[in-house]
């Protein structure tokens, strides 16, 4: 007995799929078309239909999907202005105006292609929409605040939850708010750093006063900054463990590189002027986690200059304990 089904063989699924999608998008099924995608995408995840299944979320306004399935993809979004254009909607329909304007600022001081005009037009589109946000969602807007305003309150780990609502702020929101957490010595200084880099991302040009771990103001431009690992003394301090560590320590090298980059985050942005000697700084770190590595480095030679780095890498170490408690 012969018997009939209506399954399609794989692997000619994800092509019907896809045209069963178009065919529901044709007949303004969307609803039926998302599912028809959605199937396609289970089996087999490409750009091509990402993109679709990203324009079918965004048309059907499920918001949270569509930003969960381009940030699979996010790089390649990023090849295209065209592309561009519909990640950046995602994030601005997601009320993550922060993220769209650092990532089109960024663009536009990197545009060497002739194409200035489209991209601050695309800006223009995210203020237009943020200024609709301001509009119509004030309460929700005043509500973020007023937390933040209190977030001296938290503890570290609350403070860590709370301080990512203010991605979903309008940026000259983000900007006021934050200049006044820098200067907040109750706010965790894990989380200031944080808040500048957001700063750096936004590529504030205006000088900002920020409070350090030695309960001392310093003052600098955000956009001249860069993040912590950007900075030049991580570069070598970090090119220095690889070469000597990759190939006889793998796994030191990865415990050793988790540390340093929770220490540079507690030293931002003020590491190059502490770090002067970068090698030894290495060294000390391959001192601390394992004593016959280090031998080979000859450090009885720089001995005083080594305790130190291990003095200060001790205090940090204490500083990170002391937060997370």
């Amino acid at each position: 007995m012969l018997f009939l089904s209506n399954k399609i063989p794989f692997p000619k699924n994800y092509e019907r799929y896809i045209e069963m999608g178009q065919e529901a998008i044709q007949l303004g099924n969307q609803e039926a078309a998302l599912l028809y995608f959605e199937k396609a995408y289970a089996i087999k995840q490409d750009f091509p239909l990402n993109l679709i299944l990203v324009k079918t979320y965004l048309d059907t306004e499920n918001y949270e999907k569509a930003l969960y399935v381009a940030s699979e993809m996010r790089e390649r979004y990023f090849e295209y202005l065209d592309y561009l254009e519909i990640y950046l909607q995602v994030l601005t329909k997601n009320q993550l105006f922060l993220q769209a304007h650092s990532i089109i600022n960024e663009r536009i001081l990197m545009e060497q292609s002739g194409e200035m005009r489209k991209l601050i037009s695309l800006k223009k589109k995210i203020k237009h929409v943020e200024l609709k946000y301001q509009q119509f969602e004030s309460v929700k807007i005043s509500e973020v605040k007023k937390e933040l305003n209190q977030l001296n309150l938290y503890d570290y780990y609350e403070q860590l939850s709370v301080i990512k609502k203010s991605l979903n702020l309008p940026q000259d929101d983000f900007i006021r708010l934050g200049k006044n957490l820098l200067l907040d010595g109750r706010v965790h200084i894990l989380v200031r750093s944080w808040i500048l880099e957001e700063l750096v991302k936004l590529h504030v040009k205006e000088e900002v006063k920020f409070l350090w771990r030695d309960n001392q103001t310093y003052t600098v431009v955000p956009a001249a900054v860069g993040t912590p690992l950007d900075c030049a003394a991580y570069q070598r301090i970090l090119l220095f463990l690889e070469k000597e560590l990759i190939n006889v320590a793998p796994i030191l090298l990865v415990d050793i590189t988790e540390e340093i980059r929770l220490h540079f985050t507690l030293l931002y942005p003020l590491a190059d002027q502490i770090i002067k000697n970068p090698r030894l700084w290495a060294v000390s770190y391959i001192i601390s986690y394992n004593h016959l590595i280090a031998q080979k480095y000859h450090i009885e030679e720089e001995k005083e200059e080594i305790k130190k780095i291990q003095k200060l890498q001790h205090e940090i170490r204490l500083d990170l304990e002391t937060m997370v408690q």
